[in-house]
């Protein structure tokens, strides 16, 4: 059986609010994704960002103790061990 040209158009309406719900759950569902992944690289990257920062302090503090080590050594070096005296 044939369909009438209205028929068809009045089906096609028809459906048109059910295509866009349908389009609008999928497109939440994957913003709600994607909105996820974004948190978790975020924050992935603060957490990298501060093993960054402990590392840069942590050679940092080694350099200066170094520093001082080697400062004290040069100081004992220089000051005779047995003083002599006149």
């Amino acid at each position: 059986m044939a369909y009438s040209q209205a028929v068809v158009l009045a089906g096609g309406i028809a459906h048109v609010p059910v295509l866009i719900t349908v389009l609008k759950f999928l497109d939440s569902k994957t913003l709600k994704l994607h909105n996820q992944r974004a948190q978790v690289v975020a924050k992935e990257k603060e957490a990298a960002e501060r093993v960054a920062e402990a590392e840069k302090r942590a050679k940092e503090k080694a350099a200066q103790e170094a520093k001082l080590a080697a400062a004290a050594q040069s100081v004992s070096n220089e000051t005779p061990s047995d003083p002599v005296d006149n």
